[in-house]
């Protein structure tokens, strides 16, 4: 049956298995045998990758670039990472989160995945800690050119009153805490460095009295600014209702939709600084836990921060 199935040709003379089979084999290095050669189907797909990544790579180095060319860019990407660095340590020195670790170790262990070393290392924490304090200072180290810039806002302001004359006052006496605050901070950093006399400091209550009323006066800021926010949302309203054609058209939805976002970010990012501002203008606090002021600081810039990123991608 099984010639009949697998007839051979008349003419072809029949070989034997084992010579038929050396015939075709090749033979087999004794280092086994070699690995196999990509297709060049499978290595333009790979050089495509890494292209494809290379210029993302580049475009989002740009637009962090971008994002820094400015002082306020820089200031603003300071404070994101001083805060953030500051919440994910308080994060990992959590009892919940120690609890987590401490369990995943027990069981790295039971599996033999762990190896007991003599070497000490720092905890991420305490580096992460340190970072946040280093943002922090070159945060202060800027600051102490900020009194400049006040000045001329104050002086824009007087030159170039709003046409409103609450809005007007409530931005004049933001200037003036404003350059309160930023004076007495100055003082107290210089202070803290040895640049100024500490005794001369000490005859008026001492370093942390200077940052003290410096926070208070911080806080009068934010404590003006609701009365802004409040009166813009009053001459909003107003507006609309003196010209509601307007309001209707695309161009007038457009400016107030505007608008209304720039309103709403300035009421979050008031929003979250004022427990915190008050907390901080209070001797012994008000009872919000330092593990927050992280987390809290981000948020109110957090919407800030995203503008300023997009802002970067726009051509």
């Amino acid at each position: 049956m099984a010639d009949s199935e697998n007839p051979l040709p008349a003419s072809e003379t029949p070989v034997a298995p084992e010579s038929q089979a050396s015939s075709v084999e090749k033979p087999v290095s004794p280092a086994g045998s070699s690995p196999p050669v990509p297709s060049s189907s499978a290595m333009g797909d790979t050089q495509h990758k890494l292209l494809a990544a290379l210029k993302a790579t580049d475009y989002n180095i740009e637009r962090l670039n971008k994002l820094l060319s400015t002082s306020y860019g820089q200031e603003r990407a300071f404070a994101a990472t001083g805060y953030l660095t500051h919440a994910l340590h308080h994060l990992i020195t959590s009892a919940p989160w120690i609890a987590a670790q401490a369990r995943l170790g027990l069981l790295a262990r039971l599996n033999n995945r762990t190896k007991a070393t003599g070497e000490a290392t720092t905890p991420a924490s305490s580096r992460l800690l340190a970072l946040s304090a280093l943002m922090s200072e070159t945060r202060y180290t800027l600051r102490l050119l900020d009194l400049i810039p006040l000045w001329s806002w104050g002086s824009a302001t007087l030159k170039s009153p709003p046409s409103d004359p609450v809005i007007r006052n409530l931005t004049l006496a933001q200037v003036a805490v404003n350059m309160i605050y930023q004076f007495l901070e100055n003082v107290g950093y210089l202070a803290s460095k040895g640049i100024i006399s500490k005794k001369w400091i000490d005859r008026y209550g001492g370093i942390d009295k200077w940052y003290l009323w410096s926070i208070r006066a911080w806080f009068g800021h934010i404590f003006f600014q609701f009365f802004v926010l409040w009166r813009q949302a009053f001459l909003r309203r107003q507006k609309i209702a003196k010209d509601p054609a307007r309001a209707q058209t695309k161009e007038g939805q457009e400016e107030l939709k505007a608008e209304v976002r720039a309103w709403k970010k300035s009421l979050v990012n008031n929003v979250c600084w004022a427990p915190l501002c008050l907390h901080w203008s209070v001797e012994k606090g008000v009872g919000i836990p330092g593990s927050l002021s992280g987390v809290i600081s981000f948020m109110a810039g957090a919407w800030g921060f995203y503008d300023l990123w997009a802002a970067t991608g726009k051509s």
